[in-house]
């Protein structure tokens, strides 16, 4: 999960794998725009087959945020 997850925010926000920590956030990375974010969260969704709820979207701005709510959803199957 973990690699894969960094795969995606590396891939969308133009990054280096090994600059994606769970601290990168949308408020340090000019390139994590609201279209990014939108394409991060279909992303996500779209490889480990759950759907996020809107507050999970909204409260998720960091790597750590999304990792913690991707891990809540694997954890319920």
């Amino acid at each position: 999960m973990d690699t894969t997850l960094s795969d995606i925010f590396a891939e969308i926000l133009k990054l280096e794998i090994d600059d994606v920590t769970d601290d990168l956030s949308i408020d340090t990375v000019d390139t994590w725009d609201s279209l990014a974010h939108l394409t991060i969260v279909t992303a996500i969704e779209q490889e480990f087959g759950i759907q996020f709820s809107m507050v999970e979207i909204q409260s998720s701005a960091t790597v750590g945020d999304f990792r913690r709510t991707l891990a809540d959803h694997i954890s319920k199957r």
